[in-house]
């Protein structure tokens, strides 16, 4: 009997430990399968927020804006040059004067004459170190001369002349990336479907570009930041994230229409961004320093609304451009 409850007692042991060991590896794993959907999930979104940044960026360069309001101009100063020609024509004469010396001492030994040889050799060397560096000091102190001064710009004095170069490149430089993004996208079940039409309206949008058209790159422009809305949606749960993207992308809609004069149009997309915007200040539960983060973000949206009925484009960017850094920032 004893040897029985021993052998009862073993094996209550062994199913005690397999059965806490079993749920302790369950625990482990199942935490260690949310870390990473949690890292997956942050990378994404940084993904995600680097392509909506160079698309946004795109659209800006569209019409120069800049959320800096100085650039940096350079001028080339003229130096006098004249004290290291004096320099120059001293030293000249010092070699002169040195080689007259030498041949009055012809007359010593043969001995006196090679050493007086030497000294004038040397002597010449050094006058050439001399005029080198001079020169290079010279090239140094054109090359050097510029100032440097901060100049500002905005809106109303700058014109407008599209830098399709750098353009070009930054659209170029988005590629590098893609690989990497559309192998995340899929890893959060994003459909496929979108994916691919993302890729697919990407190389639209850059032969909007290689063509250098406008009009055609806005409207690329719009339809490639669709999906990237559409992606936030589908990944992100920070709603006031989603709520400012939904807003921006009616606000670079309007933005789009530009060109075309029409206002009607762009009044209702501004429109339409004031009522997504709306559902922050009604919906969603945030702290103090949201909310006047997004009061004011509130205000100059009624301030974009406002400049439709000016239909006025300089006046319109002007309110865009500090409109768009905020919502950066939200």
């Amino acid at each position: 009997m004893k040897n029985n409850k021993k052998i009862i007692y073993s094996i209550i042991i062994i199913i005690s430990i397999i059965v806490i060991g079993a749920g302790l590896y369950y625990v482990i794993a199942n935490n260690e399968e949310k870390r990473e959907n949690k890292l997956i999930e942050e990378k994404i979104s940084s993904e995600i927020d680097y392509l909506e940044d160079k698309i946004v960026n795109l659209f800006n360069k569209m019409n120069q804006i800049e959320y800096e309001n100085y650039k940096i101009s350079t001028e080339k100063i003229e130096g006098n040059t004249s004290s290291s020609e004096d320099d120059t024509s001293s030293n000249s004469n010092g070699s002169s004067s040195s080689e007259s010396s030498g041949q009055g001492n012809n007359t010593n030994s043969e001995s006196q004459d090679t050493n007086n040889q030497s000294s004038g050799n040397q002597s010449s060397g050094q006058q050439e170190n001399g005029q080198n560096s001079q020169t290079q000091q010279s090239a140094e102190e054109k090359e050097n001369n510029q100032k440097y001064t901060l100049q500002a710009e905005g809106v109303l004095t700058q014109e407008i002349n599209i830098d399709w170069d750098s353009i070009k490149i930054e659209v170029e430089n988005i590629y590098t990336s893609i690989p990497t993004i559309t192998l995340d996208l899929y890893q959060i079940n994003i459909p496929q479907e979108d994916i691919l039409n993302f890729n697919k309206q990407l190389d639209n949008l850059t032969l909007a570009i290689k063509d250098e058209s406008k009009e055609k790159t806005l409207t690329e422009l719009v339809n490639i930041y669709d999906y990237i809305a559409k992606f936030t949606k589908q990944s992100a749960t920070d709603e006031m994230k989603i709520i400012g993207i939904d807003t921006k992308q009616n606000v670079l809609k309007a933005y789009s229409k530009l060109d075309s004069n029409d206002w009607t149009s762009i009044s209702q997309d501004v429109q339409t961004a004031i009522d997504s915007f709306s559902r922050l200040l009604t919906d969603i539960k945030i702290n103090d320093e949201k909310q006047y983060k997004s009061n004011k973000i509130y205000v100059m949206l009624n301030e974009l609304k406002n400049s439709t009925e000016k239909q006025d484009a300089k006046l319109f960017l002007i309110k865009y451009e500090k409109l768009v850094e905020e919502l950066n920032q939200l």
